[in-house]
């Protein structure tokens, strides 16, 4: 694979914003929102652009997305059509940039729409609308799940939403990825119950509201339920194991 560009001509100056990118990387002016494994940050302008640049992969890795596997950055944005075509919401596409040297996978960037006046479901279980949000995203994840959709990253961070003056909810995918569609197998798609909410409170509540939309209520709530308490006893296992090698090189 050579070094790709792809915009968004419906956007205007994405062919620029992509050109830009694959060739001196990040762009002056914009202001970085995350820093960690990856970098994400946001270009102010007419369309204000969400870019994510990805962590540059080792030689192995950079090999697999240079000759076998797609990049991230280009299933972002592949991914973010097909969201979109589905009738599920999504920042709108802009480009993705790829930068390789022989052959290997060195720097890439997805750029999206910047999502602005939205909240995440971080610490949802406190809000005073809880009940209703709930609810409402137990049908989100119905309608996702009913069109085989698996988002593998459905976490508190990557789910936004907006209530309306009618007090109707909307939501929005970011991170995107690692979305799979057309996926029938119903244990992958409830996978997404593992990490969406802080608490166990919380969760019971969105299970039941979920179970309420299947034809086995009792079977699916319990499933789910199930689902959460594995994923906590795996994050607590991971904690204890580093809590365990901090104690040893101090």
């Amino acid at each position: 694979m050579r070094g790709i560009k792809l915009y968004n001509p419906d956007v205007a100056a994405s062919e620029k914003l992509a050109e830009r990118l694959f060739s001196d990387g990040m762009p002056e002016g914009i202001s970085v929102i995350y820093r960690g494994r990856n970098t994400v940050g946001v270009l102010p302008g007419a369309v204000p652009a969400c870019i994510k640049c990805f962590a540059e992969p080792g030689v192995v890795k950079g090999a697999i997305y240079g000759f076998c596997r797609l990049p991230k950055a280009l299933r972002a944005y592949n991914n973010a059509y097909e969201l979109l075509k589905l009738g599920f919401d999504t920042p709108q596409p802009i480009a993705a940039v790829c930068n390789t040297s022989l052959g290997l996978l060195k720097s890439s960037y997805y750029v999206c729409r910047y999502a602005e006046g939205l909240d995440d479901l971080r610490g949802a279980e406190n809000r005073a609308d809880f009940p209703a949000l709930a609810k409402a995203l137990a049908s989100y994840m119905n309608r996702l799940h009913s069109s085989g959709v698996l988002m593998k990253d459905f976490t508190q961070g990557n789910v936004l939403f907006r209530r309306d003056e009618s007090g109707v909810y909307h939501f929005t995918l970011v991170d995107i990825n690692r979305v799979e569609f057309g996926v029938g197998d119903r244990k992958r798609l409830m996978s997404n119950f593992g990490a969406v909410l802080d608490t166990a409170d919380g969760l019971a509540v969105l299970a039941r509201e979920y179970a309420a939309l299947q034809s086995d209520p009792p079977a699916v709530e319990a499933e789910i339920r199930e689902i959460y308490a594995r994923r906590q006893a795996r994050l607590w296992r991971k904690r204890r194991i580093k809590e365990f090698i901090r104690g040893k090189k101090k």
